[in-house]
């Protein structure tokens, strides 16, 4: 069997809308340890659009190189596993990512408490030297017939702290260094309504006005326009190979960058467009992507080296970034 590629069914009519664009200008073109992965850029608008018009779960395609073409890859995919074993476990852990965040019988924000449980499980099996345990635990943390309810009582003392999150998000979206234009203007609105001048005036945001937009964002989550946050948020683990991006790095750690990344958002357009006005949401999002893609590739590993000396990469600050 020749070397898979993998893409969100978009692409194709992307490809269509787009002419002359071909697939690469428009997709991160990522080698993983065992797929060759089309995964659409946020920093496009057209594909944020199109993120937003699909209503049902996005679905994905596979086709395999011919067996000449896949040698390259099947080689490297042979040395890639020998050298992180843990490799072997990819497609399970991106059907975890996938299954959970995708589960629309559970309230999305209520999903990355589910991921954060179920990354720290597999990552308690591979700390105890107990990686056979991973495939079965994620067959059965997946099962349709799953209560959740359990898994969510876990976190019930986890009390929400509006000011952490909002400090947490504005912290990583100030950190982008070099902002197009676009993304200064999102940012310049984000301190507007929250009644501050900038970052260095953020103490004297009214805390309760905050809370009240944010309750927007939650209403959104939840809404008939669930599906923006999710998709956004499912383009990212693809977009970042995750949890797989770094070897330097675990799968929890990882978790603790995608939870920081996906709050950064959260506090975007929590400030930047309360209500969500379609075209308002375009704008953040791909302002955002473009600022993120001018660090080369260094944000991952600042937010995690950061949390872990703040000593803020626990479950528990993970679980209040998400109820925030």
């Amino acid at each position: 069997m020749g070397f898979p590629v993998i893409s969100p069914v978009i692409v194709k009519e992307l490809a269509e809308q787009l002419k002359p664009l071909t697939p690469d200008e428009f997709c991160d073109v990522v080698v993983s340890p065992y797929a060759v992965e089309y995964a659409p850029m946020l920093c496009n608008a057209d594909v944020v659009r199109k993120l937003m018009e699909k209503k049902e779960p996005l679905a994905y395609s596979m086709v395999n190189l011919d067996d000449e073409q896949s040698q390259q890859f099947i080689a490297q995919s042979s040395a890639v596993t020998e050298a992180h074993p843990i490799a072997k476990y990819y497609w399970q852990i991106r059907t975890l990512f996938m299954g959970v965040l995708q589960n629309r019988d559970i309230n999305f924000e209520k999903r990355f408490l589910l991921l954060n449980y179920a990354v720290k499980s597999v990552q308690g099996m591979i700390d105890k030297g107990q990686p056979n345990l991973i495939p079965q635990f994620i067959e059965e943390f997946l099962n349709p017939q799953n209560s959740y309810e359990p898994v969510l009582k876990y976190f019930k003392d986890v009390r929400p702290v509006p000011a952490y999150s909002l400090t947490d998000g504005i912290s990583l979206l100030k950190s982008l260094v070099k902002p197009n234009a676009e993304y200064k203007d999102v940012l310049n609105t984000v301190y507007k309504n929250l009644g501050v001048s900038g970052p260095e005036t953020l103490k004297m945001v009214d805390i309760k006005k905050y809370i009240g937009m944010r309750k927007q964002f939650s209403d959104f989550a939840a809404g008939d326009k669930s599906h923006y946050i999710e998709n956004i948020a499912i383009s990212y683990v693809w977009n970042f190979t995750l949890p797989f991006a770094d070897p330097e790095f675990n799968f929890w750690d990882h978790f603790v960058f995608f939870g920081a990344l996906y709050n950064a958002v959260k506090v975007m357009i929590t400030c930047y467009t309360p209500e969500v006005d379609d075209e308002k949401f375009v704008k953040a999002i791909t302002a955002f992507d473009s600022a993120v893609r001018a660090t080369g590739g260094k944000l991952m590993r600042t937010v995690i080296n950061t949390a872990k000396n703040a000593g803020q990469n626990n479950n528990g600050d993970l679980a209040i970034l998400t109820l925030s």
